[in-house]
């Protein structure tokens, strides 16, 4: 079963529940650490089909290390996937609707441990991230976000943001965005591959994830890259079952793109472009 968590300790992440539960039918199943469970009725598009469940916790989600062992052996459940409603704090101010994957490259500031990674669900978070941008909403951005934080959990896991500030993390109309989108969102398959390189809102990896059938699992973004080894980038690509890797070649340094590129090759690592893949269209 798929599993949305919400966290009392972020008013978007509340937000978003709230709209949740407004624009789908729920029934109460049980509580978790003093909080309602919430089933979903009746399916609605192919990520909250039936026996879906929505969680509230208490503490931030960033820092929920493990939650998905404890919600199974408390519940007695079995999760497939985990959705975090979340809010997107930038220094810019952009207003912004945005999924990504979760772990760290580097020190593990906020959450998560250092050199980890949870893994992502790539077909989920790239048919989400084309069913936001059909009901983006004026005024805000529709994008990726590199890999990112914590928790650090064994069940794929991804993080539905509004961005980035309070007045839009407690304004309904971009939670509602968001909502519909997850409440409609048809999963496609594509071929699943880690983006290399480029700025932390993936621009290169956005734009292909809309024009064209590939998925998109970890993205590690230039910032990411002094931290890789060789074993942190090859379990980044098991995590997200990808069949190979996709450099932003002209958002990276030479050098950078030079050394990478070797190491996939020595690996037996396919390197992808966007010529590899068919038009969404078609």
């Amino acid at each position: 079963m798929n599993l949305i968590i919400s966290s009392k300790a972020d008013s978007a992440s509340i937000n978003l529940r709230d709209r949740l539960l407004e624009m789908s039918k729920w029934k109460e199943c049980g509580k978790f650490k003093g909080n309602r469970v919430w089933e979903i009725c009746e399916s609605t598009g192919d990520y909250c089909s039936k026996g879906t469940r929505l969680i509230t916790i208490n503490k931030i989600h960033i820092h929920a290390e493990k939650i998905d062992k404890i919600i199974e052996e408390e519940l007695e459940i079995k999760i497939d996937n985990i959705i975090f409603l979340s809010r997107h704090k930038a220094a810019s101010g952009k207003p912004s609707l945005t999924v990504h994957p979760i772990g760290n490259w580097g020190e593990a500031d906020y959450g998560g441990i250092k050199g980890e990674v949870t893994p992502p669900s790539a077909d989920i978070m790239t048919s989400l991230l084309r069913e936001i941008k059909k009901n983006q909403i004026t005024g805000y951005d529709v994008c990726f976000e590199a890999t990112h934080h914590g928790p650090l959990l064994k069940t794929p896991t991804i993080f539905l943001e509004i961005g980035s500030t309070e007045n839009q993390w407690e304004d309904k109309i971009p939670a509602k965005a968001l909502i519909k989108s997850l409440l409609e969102v048809k999963v496609r398959k594509g071929t699943s591959v880690l983006g290399f390189g480029g700025g932390h809102y993936t621009p290169r990896f956005t734009e292909a994830a809309l024009s064209h059938k590939v998925s998109f699992g970890h993205m590690v973004a230039n910032y990411g890259i002094p931290h890789l080894t060789d074993k942190m980038l090859m379990d980044a690509i098991k995590a997200g079952n990808s069949k190979g890797i996709y450099f932003h070649k002209k958002g990276m340094k030479k050098r950078e793109y030079r050394k990478w590129k070797l190491w996939a090759e020595n690996n037996n690592v396919p390197v992808f472009k966007q010529s590899d893949y068919e038009t969404l269209s078609q």
